[in-house]
């Protein structure tokens, strides 16, 4: 979806730890919590969390305004 270097902008510019930027990205993948701990190897709440704690540094409140966001932050990248 995002280039390496959007993926770079967006990581830095919401200050998103690496895991939080794996998990972004299986977000904008369209993978739900469940194939997302599947695929992380991790519990359902973790991922859950995960998303919860990504949505408030990115500032929105759902999945599909997270991708919104970051298609129009990552247009500034290029």
């Amino acid at each position: 979806m995002f280039s390496s270097r959007q993926w770079n902008y967006i990581q830095n510019g919401f200050h998103l730890t690496p895991r939080q930027t794996e998990i972004t990205r299986l977000v904008c993948e369209g993978l739900n919590n469940s194939q997302i701990a599947k695929k992380c190897h991790i519990t359902y709440n973790t991922a859950r969390t995960h998303v919860a704690h990504i949505c408030v540094k990115v500032t929105v409140h759902g999945r599909a305004e997270l991708i919104l966001r970051l298609i129009k932050v990552a247009k500034r990248a290029k």
